[in-house]
């Protein structure tokens, strides 16, 4: 069999719309196969073709076709590549919307991911960040805790009453191993810790918080006391 057609033949196992991520298959399954020239000049031409479509850099998909025409990529799709058998999650103002935190909206949808051959990859209006993590439940709902702390001066329109709710939430699910797991991978502000630390204190949840931050600082962060103000005031737009 000829190259081309190994590359073909190894691409048939993805349906139409799936991501195919160029430098994961090759070295997953064609190298010893195929040389790597050979490989890509392959996928070009099949994109040239139209059996293959780039949806970024080293990555592809199959076109779904229907009778009326091609079906395009949804961020759905996009979304779940990247999400799916424990690979990531959904940050940012798509995050704050699902949570009810605000009924604002952003353009571009934003995920950390461990299914990723870069840093960073935008594929239409999806944001995807590198972030190595198996995204458990509870790895998910850390991650995302600690992006909702960390950006929350900057979100518009609060729901106060719903981020408080959240803020229970977070207490209930917190635990530090899992924490401590998240904070190898990733690095967040103190003041974030700091603040996340004054959520568990304020619900009466045990952590081990205070070895990550310095008794001779003082970090500005949101006190609960001034949520709680703030869901007596639904028009109030800042803390």
């Amino acid at each position: 069999m000829k190259q081309n057609q190994i590359v073909e033949a190894s691409l048939q196992c993805f349906k139409p719309n799936e991501l195919i991520f160029a430098s994961k298959l090759f070295s997953e399954k064609l190298e010893d196969e195929v040389s790597e020239a050979a490989y890509y000049k392959t996928l070009e031409r099949m994109c040239k073709s139209g059996k293959l479509v780039k949806a970024a850099k080293g990555t592809y998909y199959i076109p779904k076709a229907s009778r009326f025409g091609t079906i395009p990529l949804s961020e759905e799709e996009i979304i779940s590549a990247f999400t799916k058998a424990e690979s990531g999650t959904i940050v940012g103002y798509s995050l704050y919307n699902q949570l009810g935190i605000t009924t604002q909206i952003s353009k571009a949808t934003e995920v950390l991911s461990s299914a990723l051959d870069s840093q960073t990859k935008t594929i239409r209006n999806v944001v995807v960040h590198y972030l190595p993590l198996r995204y458990t439940e509870a790895v998910k709902q850390t991650v995302q805790a600690l992006d909702v702390l960390q950006n929350l001066e900057d979100i518009q329109e609060i729901n106060y009453r719903a981020l408080v709710s959240y803020t229970k939430s977070i207490a209930d699910n917190y635990d530090q191993s899992v924490f401590e797991e998240v904070i190898v991978k990733r690095k967040y502000p103190k003041a974030t810790i700091a603040f996340l630390q004054s959520i568990l204190d304020y619900y009466g949840k045990e952590n081990q918080l205070n070895k990550y931050l310095s008794s001779l600082s003082t970090y500005k962060y949101p006190r609960m006391e001034e949520l709680l103000a703030a869901t007596q005031h639904p028009d109030k737009s800042a803390i």
